[in-house]
């Protein structure tokens, strides 16, 4: 996703929200790595973000210090049947 400085910033699941049968819904956790690092951690509703356990990650006044930034989403049934994790999204800001 590219950015300008106080742009919002959004990474969207596309499909649906439910299963069928024994999986029921889906829970949703984001996670980002930082540029250098080689760790997924899981992002909190805190500082510039909100969403972190839902099909949408909103970033609010992100500054081009996140420039780098790598984040995915991982996917799991309520039942605990299913996992899935999203491929990788790199932000970066632009400087238009």
């Amino acid at each position: 996703s590219d950015v300008c400085s106080s742009d919002l910033a959004t990474f969207t699941v596309n499909g649906q929200t439910t299963t069928t049968g024994t999986p029921g819904t889906l829970v949703y956790q984001w996670q980002v790595q930082t540029p250098t690092g080689t760790r997924w951690t899981n992002v909190t509703n805190a500082g510039i973000y909100t969403g972190s356990a839902t099909h949408s990650l909103v970033l609010t006044g992100a500054t081009s210090a996140y420039t780098g930034y790598k984040y995915r989403v991982k996917i799991t049934s309520a039942g605990g049947t299913e996992e899935v994790i999203s491929r990788t999204a790199t932000l970066t800001f632009g400087t238009w």
